[in-house]
């Protein structure tokens, strides 16, 4: 257990340094940090300033909230085993005396840590609201934090499974966005079914109904946070399954 926690810890500082230091990686933090400040200031707008709405728009009923939830998973993700078996690294690697399930939890861990510097400043307009004398709501914060974790953690697990199918990062990404299309509007449509049991279902899966219900309005519900938990554990296993399949072809 201990040498196993060694190993992912070395690999997870290689993906930190490979991660901070790649061109890529700047891209994405600039298109990130624009389509915040965008969203900033477009829910300041709508709510005419109002604290509540207008952390409820920023953080979770925004159009721009989900484009940087499902788009920037998909950018981070897609190099971090396509590049590696493009550029023949990742043959390497895997000939350390390192477990493939260990490979993949480093860089999804790497990929989620990086995700978190990247909604770190986030925390500045914040201060800015605060600043000004109105104080959000801190318990609603929390949990529209939490969502954002729960969330990132999901598609950044999909992300890292559809890089380790292909050695193209650019249909690495439109896979990992296509899923990420699929798993964030699908339940939203489906939820309003007639059938009370694909309803319940739908509503349950449903990332948007989430935030509506229970992120979104200073709510933590424990079936929704293992529903996250399974998900991601789930596609992780996939994801190193993946890996251990393509390594012997």
């Amino acid at each position: 257990m201990i040498g196993s926690l060694r190993r992912v810890t070395t690999l997870l500082w290689r993906e930190l340094e490979s991660l901070f230091f790649s061109p890529i990686a700047y891209i994405v933090l600039t298109v990130f940090l624009v389509l915040n400040g965008l969203a900033f200031i477009t829910a300041l707008e709508i709510s005419g300033g109002v604290v509540s709405d207008t952390i409820a728009l920023f953080l979770g009923d925004g159009i721009l909230f989900w484009i940087c939830l499902m788009v920037v998973p998909a950018l981070v993700t897609m190099r971090l085993v396509a590049e590696e078996r493009r550029s023949g690294t990742l043959e390497v690697l895997l000939t350390a005396p390192v477990r493939d399930a260990e490979v993949v939890v480093a860089k999804f861990l790497g990929a989620l840590l990086f995700q978190a510097f990247l909604w770190m400043p986030t925390l500045l307009y914040i201060a800015i609201i605060r600043r000004y004398g109105a104080l959000p709501d801190a318990g609603r914060l929390v949990t529209a934090y939490v969502g954002v974790a729960c969330v990132t953690s999901v598609l950044t697990a999909l992300g890292l499974f559809f890089s380790t199918l292909t050695s193209n990062q650019i249909v690495a990404a439109i896979g990992a966005l296509t899923a990420s299309l699929v798993l964030l509007f699908v339940p939203a449509v489906a939820a309003d079914a007639r059938v009370a049991l694909v309803d319940r279902a739908m509503r349950t899966i449903s990332m948007f109904e989430h935030f509506r219900v229970a992120f979104g309005r200073g709510l933590l519900d424990s079936g929704v946070l293992a529903w996250y938990a399974a998900a991601t554990a789930g596609l992780l296993v996939l994801a190193t399954r993946s890996l251990e399949a393509r390594k012997w072809r």
